[in-house]
Parts: C-alpha cells; sequence; structure tokens
C-alpha cells in the first residue's frame, strides 16, 4: 500500500469515529416551574404549550385559561386572523377576569413567548391554529 492511501484510511477511520449515532446532550426541561422564570426558556414554553400550563406553570391561572391564551396568542404571532375583541368577550363570559387581563397577562404575554421559539409557525402548527380558531368561534373553549 502506498502512503496516501494509507492516510486517507486513517483519516476516514479517525472521522467516523469523531461522529455518533447517539443524540447530543442538550439541555432538558424537567417539565415544571420554567414559566415562573423572569426570562422563559423557549425550550419551557413550548413544554407547556405542547403539555399544559399546570400547576405553578399555570401562574395562578385556570389551567385551560391559560391553554386558550397559548392558542389566541401563538395565532396572533403566526398570523392567524380571528376577531380579538368578540374572542375576549368570550373569555371574560366563560373564565371571568376583565378584558385587560386577558388581553396583555394572556394573549399578549403568550404572544411574546411563542414568538422567541425559532421556527415556531410551521405549516402544522398553523394549520391546527386554524382548526382551534374556529373551535372557539363556535364556543367550545
Amino acid at each position: 500500500m502506498n502512503r496516501p492511501v494509507i492516510l486517507c484510511s486513517l483519516m476516514a477511520l479517525f472521522l467516523m469515529g469523531c461522529s455518533s449515532a447517539e443524540k447530543q446532550n442538550l439541555p432538558q426541561y424537567a417539565g415544571s416551574g420554567g414559566m415562573s422564570e423572569w426570562n422563559i426558556d423557549p425550550v419551557a414554553y413550548l413544554y407547556h404549550y405542547d403539555n399544559g400550563f399546570t400547576g405553578s406553570d399555570a401562574l395562578g391561572y385556570n389551567e385551560q385559561l391559560q391553554t386558550v391564551w397559548s392558542r389566541l396568542g401563538a395565532a396572533q404571532t403566526c398570523k392567524v386572523t380571528y376577531d380579538k375583541q368578540a374572542m375576549i368577550d368570550r373569555l371574560v363570559l366563560q373564565f371571568g377576569e376583565s378584558r385587560v387581563t386577558h388581553e396583555l397577562n394572556g394573549i399578549g404575554f403568550h404572544a411574546v413567548q411563542s414568538r422567541k421559539v425559532p421556527r415556531f409557525c410551521n405549516e402544522d402548527r398553523i394549520e391546527q391554529l386554524q382548526r382551534t380558531i374556529r373551535k372557539y368561534q363556535r364556543d367550545q373553549l
């Protein structure tokens, strides 16, 4: 064998050894407490968006209300249109709270958080949000 072939073979073996089929150990979220942080990690927000805002991560509000707010805020982020004032009227009737609370502490808060999640507004999420908004418009909160 000549020297260049041996060197190329050794280099290929070295590079193969540096790659791994195992997933990289990325930071994991434990599943609770992340929503009470001053600067909410997008990983924590996405976890709760997908799995529910429960316990302390509901921030003192009704857990279902947090879910509705998160979808309305996501719709705002992803440019899915709906009549915000009519939706706030429905929220006040069903959950109480003031209009300002629903608009700022709820929908606005979740719009800000969803904007921080990279690639949040993918095609699947937009389709899901459109279905959810139609359901909410039929008073199925």
